[in-house]
């Protein structure tokens, strides 16, 4: 592989690419919000969507301005013509470089669709004038404590934890034992992945630990696991009626 290119195209990347925050940012300007409770699940939706839409636009004109500069700093040498003869033997003499710069892209994919989904579930959070504390550290640190780690110490069964996890594909297991350990009124787990296999639901009912996934996921493939909740539910009902337990410890 050209190490040159490599270290260019990266180089161009971090200074043409938004970070994942002002991804978040540019699509939460998109998105007018009037009422969070009500239609969470659908903004959670249409945030993601928006944001990866965004992102490609970025992506793409990114991807074309590596390659102009390349050219341009004669990294990359383009053969003499125009025909597609010509292109091949371009393409075969940069194979590597182009392999480079699609890995590349596949990587900042994954680990900015992480971000984003945490970016936006704080932002709907933060529409919901409900309390809470982020990034506690309990027993390892905990995404999301409500109301408070104050009323925690006080009586931590009136408080509701949350873990957000886009997939469920690394540490879970640890996650249910970090947050079952804590023994707080309820437990969820939030994540954004499809297609969750039932011997990982039957392990967290073990614990007391509901997962919550996006409305059309409950809908369609958790109708009989009630340990399995949509994101409506969670903020419509699960929440309010934790609030009524918490509220006279604030």
């Amino acid at each position: 592989m050209n190490k040159t290119f490599s270290e260019f195209q990266k180089e161009i990347r971090r200074k043409f690419m938004p970070s994942g925050e002002k991804l978040a940012e540019l699509a939460q300007k998109k998105l007018a919000i009037k009422n969070a409770k009500k239609k969470f699940n659908l903004y959670l939706r249409k945030l993601l969507d928006i944001e990866f839409e965004l992102y490609k636009e970025f992506e793409k004109k990114c991807s074309i301005k590596i390659v102009k500069e390349a050219l341009d700093r004669k990294i990359m040498k383009l053969p003499p013509g125009d025909s597609k003869n010509s292109f091949c033997r371009f393409f075969k003499r940069h194979y590597e470089d182009f392999w480079s710069l699609f890995l590349s892209i596949s990587q900042s994919r994954k680990t900015r669709a992480g971000g984003s989904f945490e970016n936006h579930l704080k932002f709907l959070f933060g529409k919901l004038d409900y309390p809470y504390d982020t990034q506690t550290a309990l027993n390892g640190k905990v995404d999301y404590l409500f109301p408070s780690e104050e009323v925690f110490r006080k009586n931590r069964t009136v408080c509701l934890v949350i873990s957000v996890k886009r997939t469920l594909r690394e540490r879970w297991r640890q996650v249910i034992g970090e947050l079952a350990s804590l023994n707080p009124g309820k437990i969820y787990i939030v994540t954004q992945e499809e297609n969750i296999g039932k011997g990982k639901i039957q392990e967290m009912k073990k614990h007391n630990i509901n997962l919550v996934v996006f409305d059309e996921e409950k809908k369609n493939n958790f109708q009989e696991e009630y340990n399995v909740i949509g994101f409506s539910e969670l903020i419509k009902s699960h929440l309010p009626a934790q609030k009524i337990l918490w509220n006279k410890y604030l």
